[in-house]
């Protein structure tokens, strides 16, 4: 039995007129959108029609990304690991670490970068514009350790 308090005329349960409420709506495209987002088949038509309501939460989603592979990225260089340097062996680290594609790329469905130097090294994604190199570009960096490899 139901408890009363979700209980409305006549005794039926929720939204007993047949409405939905606009809270419940916009949960529902607000969760259809996410699902559309993860699939990256997807995910350039729906950012082709909401890249300007969409690209500040996906500049989020990218930073926390790019916060964890860079956090990973400090474990491997602490634990001495050998640090993935060059391209090749950031691709195959990524793919090890990440078994899922998407993880791998931002949340505009490019590959993330690495780029190092002898003091630091910074995790690249090329932005809503899919180009490395622009303003538009969102990183995060970290220092490199001594001991590191």
């Amino acid at each position: 039995m139901w408890p009363t308090t979700l209980r409305g005329p006549a005794g039926c349960v929720g939204d007993c007129d047949g409405r939905l409420t606009m809270g419940r709506v916009f949960l529902f495209f607000v969760v259809l959108l996410g699902i559309g987002l993860y699939r990256p088949d997807s995910r350039a038509v729906i950012l082709e029609y909401t890249s300007p309501l969409a690209n500040p939460a996906l500049r989020w989603m990218t930073n926390q990304e790019l916060r964890q592979i860079v956090d990973d990225l400090d474990v491997v260089q602490g634990s001495g690991q050998a640090f993935p340097s060059r391209p090749e062996e950031f691709d195959a680290w990524l793919n090890r670490r990440y078994p899922q594609e998407g993880s791998r790329m931002d949340a505009w469905g490019t590959r993330y970068r690495l780029n190092v130097s002898a003091t630091h090294f910074r995790v690249i994604s090329a932005g809503p514009d899919g180009v490395f190199g622009t303003e538009d570009d969102v990183f995060r960096e970290a220092q490199r350790r001594q001991g590191g490899r």
